[in-house]
């Protein structure tokens, strides 16, 4: 009986295990045969993979079509050649197109969306919808393009006299060379240039108006086109949109806006959005997507929404982060995801993250202090690889390189420039080769030279202003 036990289940494994066997997935398949219990997991990967590349051939049909040119963010020089951009696909493309059409002179091979060629224009951080076609698929990715402007002139406000000095640059050597002068208003403590490079607008910080001139293309002497309110009371702070004829000023006791003839200049106040009083700056994301303001009693940093129709600021802020104490200026990065905050009576630097999609604001790096206790004004290079700061107590320029990745500020060696007396405005040409800033206690403005590969800024002498100079923009000029 024990014997028949014994051969009844002997039988019994014997046919568990066949069946086991005959069912079961085979454990040492490849991990690209579907019947390998490693195939699951590696479709998974396969399809949360952005390389361009498969390494089982029978998922590419499953998968999207992929396009990567290894950057969302592109940016190029007028009139110098690009080397060919030429992104990662996960199939053989058969066509490719832009909306809107490239930058001219900028070349999209409709083979495989490499580009290529010299751009004839300078041109704002606008996005490119790239759309490419396989044979049976299709996919549209953003690629924002920078097109930066061959560097033509430099405007410098005083505030001693009111008066405004107009300088040519020289597009090799970055030296200035002086113009004519034009009166503004009282107290002219903030400039900035219209979009198409025509128009310098003016704040009056002491007269609660705005002087608005035209700027002769051929040697950059300016032409009153009208002075009008600026909507509230001491304007401090003026920016443009990047790709509207609109344009932004911090009052003290509001934000207003403006629409600006793009054949004249005449500025219309079209709408104000009121906020808490208090003078600070203010900055635009690089798409017009959204407008930053500093509080400075609040000790905040407000993050606006601009309507993509109009340019109405949203009637309240859609988020609100705290910063240090007094903050007064402000730049963003060329890309628009990282913003950098100076205060008025401290030496740090605080970085902010930007959601690009949101404009919410997020602080995750401690600040960045420099070398000085009486901070000046920031500036980020078009580029997006530094950022310079004034220091007005140690007549100095902080230097400083910014992380590829997340925005984070990296201290230069060495960390500061000298510069003369006073150092307050600061800013970089439009083609990101050269550093400007102004002198108010010796009446000058300082001309540097950036090194491109590491960013050390090498002084190339001084040019002579009116009285106390506080800002300097500088602009550049389609053909």
């Amino acid at each position: 009986m024990k014997n028949q036990i014994n051969i009844v289940n002997l039988f019994l494994i014997t046919t568990s295990l066949f069946l086991h066997l005959q069912c079961a997935p085979a454990k040492l398949n490849s991990t690209c045969d579907p019947e390998s219990e490693s195939f699951a997991m590696t479709a998974l990967l396969e399809f949360g993979s952005t390389d361009g590349s498969f390494l089982c051939p029978i998922l590419s049909g499953f998968s999207p079509l992929r396009l990567d040119y290894g950057t969302d963010f592109f940016v190029m020089r007028q009139e110098e050649t690009i080397g060919i951009l030429k992104p990662v696909s996960s199939e053989p493309i058969t066509h490719c197109e832009s909306s809107p059409s490239l930058p001219l002179g900028i070349v999209l091979d409709e083979s495989n969306c490499a580009l290529s060629g010299t751009p004839l224009v300078g041109m704002n951080a606008t996005k490119f919808m790239i759309t490419a076609k396989s044979q049976h698929k299709q996919i549209t990715i953003p690629l924002v393009i920078k097109s930066l402007f061959i560097p033509k002139f430099a405007f410098v406000a005083n505030i001693g006299s009111g008066l405004i000095n107009s300088y040519t640059i020289n597009a090799t050597s970055g030296v200035l060379g002086a113009g004519g002068f034009v009166a503004a208003g009282g107290g002219p403590e903030s400039m900035a240039l219209s979009t198409n490079q025509k128009y310098l607008t003016v704040a009056n910080r002491n007269t609660n108006d705005l002087s608005q001139f035209s700027i002769n293309p051929l040697n950059g002497n300016l032409t009153i086109v009208e002075t009008i309110s600026s909507g509230g009371t001491i304007p401090i702070a003026v920016v443009y949109h990047p790709s509207k004829d609109l344009l932004y000023i911090r009052n003290s006791d509001n934000i207003a806006t403006f629409s600006v003839s793009p054949q004249t200049g005449d500025l219309t106040l079209i709408n104000t959005t009121s906020n808490v009083p208090d003078s600070s700056g203010i900055a635009m994301d690089p798409l017009g997507n959204f407008l930053y303001v500093a509080s400075f009693n609040a000790n905040l940093i407000n993050s606006f929404g601009i309507d993509p129709v109009t340019g109405f600021l949203n009637p309240n802020p859609i988020h609100s982060i705290p910063s240090g104490s007094r903050p007064r200026r402000m730049v963003t990065h060329a890309n628009g995801k990282t913003m950098y905050v100076a205060y008025e009576n401290s030496s740090n630097i605080s970085t902010f993250q930007i959601d690009v999609n949101t404009g919410s604001m997020s602080s995750i790096f401690p600040d960045t202090p420099s070398t000085g206790v009486v901070s000046g004004a920031i500036v980020s290079d078009p580029v997006g690889k530094f950022v310079y700061m004034a220091n007005r107590d140690t007549n100095t320029i902080s230097m400083y390189a910014t992380s590829s990745t997340n925005g984070e500020l990296i201290p230069m060696s060495p960390n500061t420039v000298a510069t003369g007396n006073g150092p307050l405005g600061i800013d970089v040409d439009p083609s990101g080769k050269f550093l400007y800033n102004t002198n108010m206690t010796d009446s000058t403005a300082g001309i540097f030279t950036i090194n491109q590969a590491n960013g050390n800024l090498s002084p190339n002498g001084s040019i002579g202003t009116s009285t106390s100079p506080a800002v300097i923009v500088t602009a550049g000029s389609n053909p």
